[in-house]
């Protein structure tokens, strides 16, 4: 099950689970998931810096998953993106998004991964 976690302005409880819900689902279309088989998670971010300033936000998106083919990876990434940057009404190239398939530790049982 991909998890998405995302760093990004929180709208609201409300709006945040509206977000939330039209990313699990673009990601659940392009890997063929049911929308319940996709979890997101929103990690709010306060303060967006370049090291030297303070900027605007730039929504970051990164799916934990286990590996699966790179065009079906490509295109959930692809279409995380567009969905990210429509949500949070930022431009394409305002977003990030990564798929991270490392190692995978469960509290119980064995890794994965």
């Amino acid at each position: 099950m991909p998890v998405i976690q995302v760093t990004a302005p929180s709208a609201g409880p409300d709006r945040d689970a509206a977000r939330l819900t039209a990313l699990c689902r673009a990601v659940a279309a392009e890997l063929g998931l049911p929308d319940s088989g996709v979890v997101a998670v929103l990690a709010p971010a306060a303060v967006t810096v370049t090291g030297e300033v303070s900027v605007a936000a730039w929504p970051l998106a990164v799916v934990h998953g286990s590996e699966r083919p790179a065009a079906a990876t490509d295109a959930a990434l692809r279409a995380l993106g567009r969905t990210l940057a429509r949500e949070w009404d930022v431009p394409h190239d305002g977003v990030w998004t990564e798929w991270s398939a490392g190692r995978l530790v469960p509290v119980a049982g064995t890794a994965r991964g």
